[in-house]
């Protein structure tokens, strides 16, 4: 460490300060508000398979990152078990895998929006069912809306435990790397969560 910080010291002290805050393009609103958007694409992909990929642009996330609503939603969304969308699928033979939430990448989540994805891979019969699959979708979103998240406090409870445990028993990642994810983490949140921000959930707040 000493090491290190007389490295840093040397390389970067004549750096000046500018005293600038971090710049927020919080002021650029809807940047999908276009006609375009509200579209379906079909778009002929290079290997044999069909994905439906349903795209929300929704208000920026990032200062709930204590919280993680999109993990939690992603989470119910992705369930495989009885009553899931994956289940009812694939007992109609239309889907193979079924996947939803944010990247948390600069594109997916930054200080203008951020985007939630729910991708279904379908078989050959999901294909020319494809319709009937984004509506049942949107039917399980909707439900998750009207008996809303009161109920599931259990649920965000198993994800916060979950993620935990992986934290705790992470395998050791490339010391470069490690140093360019906290550099980013930096970027995003409080200085005592620079080490587990991006990865563990603290609060549980249902209106969010």
């Amino acid at each position: 460490l000493d090491t290190l910080e007389k490295w840093v010291t040397e390389i970067f002290s004549e750096i000046p300060n500018n005293g600038l805050p971090k710049p927020s393009f919080g002021h650029l609103t809807q940047p999908f508000d276009t006609p375009e958007f509200h579209k379906l694409y079909r778009v002929v992909p290079i290997r044999k398979v069909h994905s439906l990929t349903i795209t929300w642009a929704l208000p920026p996330q990032e200062q709930y990152y204590r919280v993680k609503p999109l993990h939690y939603i992603s989470w119910l969304v992705g369930h495989e078990g009885k009553g899931s969308v994956l289940s009812f699928l694939r007992k109609k033979f239309w889907a193979l895998a079924l996947y939803g939430g944010n990247g948390e990448t600069g594109f997916e989540q930054n200080s203008t929006y951020s985007i939630f994805s729910i991708s279904v891979t379908l078989t050959d019969e999901g294909y020319k069912h494809f319709y009937e699959v984004a509506h049942v979708v949107f039917q399980y979103v909707k439900m998750l809306q009207k008996r809303g998240p009161d109920k599931r406090r259990v649920v965000w409870e198993e994800i916060q435990k979950i993620e935990a445990n992986e934290f705790h028993y992470q395998e050791q990642t490339d010391p470069v790397d490690y140093v360019e994810s906290l550099c980013e983490n930096m970027q995003l949140f409080q200085k005592e969560d620079f080490l587990t921000g991006d990865q563990l959930l603290f609060e549980y707040k249902p209106e969010v």
